[in-house]
């Protein structure tokens, strides 16, 4: 079912591509992009909207979804590398731990050699949220897919894997080195 901020968003994204388009009959490569990029910023606007309708009805905020995506994508890790990963204080990055852990989503262990070191894990409550937000995320765009013409989806398909692995070109030039997770340094606590 795809819910009313969605087709609100889409809507939008439609009206101002075909204007868009009227303007200009052979648009130069920067007009496509800033096109492609004011889409795509709608659409996944448009999805975290109807996602987070769900999230709000479970009790999660989108900083906490934030966490167990980061804690599934990176495994454990320390909860000082944790804030600095968010870009949040420790004391922030705390706060938002403890309510999760709390509701069983996340666990925090100390490292018995220094026991000042707190690691911090997704477990199989917080894994069963994530699966289950991505199902309904992947239902959402089978329901938007399944609108569109099929003789487009060959050139949807190959555009949306292009522009994943120029995603991970870039991120991979950009990103810093991320930090052993099972292996705590002393400042991290």
């Amino acid at each position: 079912m795809i819910h009313s901020c969605t087709i609100i968003h889409v809507t939008q994204t439609i009206d101002e591509a075909k204007t868009r388009t009227a303007r200009a009959a052979a648009p130069t490569s920067d007009a496509l992009a800033t096109q492609i990029i004011a889409d795509f910023r709608s659409t996944i606007g448009g999805m975290k909207c109807a996602m987070s309708e769900r999230l709000v009805r479970l009790g999660i905020s989108m900083a906490q979804l934030n966490i167990m995506y980061t804690l599934q994508r990176d495994g454990v890790m320390t909860m000082s590398r944790l804030a600095d990963v968010l870009g949040v204080s420790l004391s922030n990055a705390s706060g938002l731990v403890d309510r999760m852990e709390e509701r069983g989503f996340i666990e925090r262990t100390r490292v018995p050699e220094d026991r000042r070191v707190v690691l911090v894990r997704i477990t199989e409550a917080g894994t069963r949220i994530l699966d289950e937000n991505d199902a309904l995320s992947d239902g959402l765009l089978r329901e938007i897919l399944a609108r569109l013409d099929p003789a487009e989806l060959p050139v949807i398909a190959h555009a949306v894997s292009e522009l994943r692995a120029g995603f991970e070109a870039t991120a991979s030039i950009t990103t810093p080195d991320r930090h052993p997770a099972s292996t705590p340094d002393h400042r991290s606590r």
